[in-house]
């Protein structure tokens, strides 16, 4: 005997997951990343042969309330892929420009040690040394970095 489902338990919205976009029920996977793989042309069966721990009836709401809710679905989509060109264009900014932290990563690196055998015959102190300097230059580079704050405080693009 099968059991029924209430197609309305399917997908749910919780303010503490990816900002309250809704998702399929008990998984982390929205709406906007089910609609993104079917309008790049996969199939149900595709979409839930990729997300394995999703049944093709989950796959199926999510579509199911994409096309139901299409413009608030493309608006979001819209905006994540506004999102990621405004990211893409700062990294293209910062990348252009020679940054306090491009500078102290000139410190002795293992990009100076023309092989990583070189650098593991170095002085296990010496070799400590150097991935702690990087680790510091990573760390207050991060620190100050606004990009990566916003990435951390918001909802990452989940294609």
């Amino acid at each position: 005997m099968s059991t029924i489902t209430d197609i309305g338990t399917l997908i749910s919205r919780q303010p503490d997951i990816h900002g309250g976009c809704p998702i399929i029920a008990g998984t982390g996977v929205t709406v906007r990343r089910i609609a993104i793989w079917y309008k790049q042309g996969l199939s149900a069966e595709e979409i839930a042969d990729r997300i394995g721990h999703l049944t093709l009836t989950q796959v199926y709401a999510a579509l199911t309330y994409y096309h139901a809710n299409r413009e608030e679905i493309d608006a979001d989509i819209a905006a994540e892929e506004a999102e990621g060109d405004r990211i893409e264009a700062l990294k293209c900014d910062r990348q252009s420009q020679k940054l306090q932290t491009d500078i102290d990563l000139q410190k002795p690196t293992l990009a100076d040690y023309p092989s990583r055998r070189e650098f593991m015959q170095l002085p296990l102190e010496e070799r400590r040394n150097i991935l702690a300097k990087q680790a510091e230059v990573m760390l207050q580079h991060y620190q100050e970095d606004r990009e990566w704050q916003e990435l951390e405080a918001g909802d990452l693009i989940d294609y």
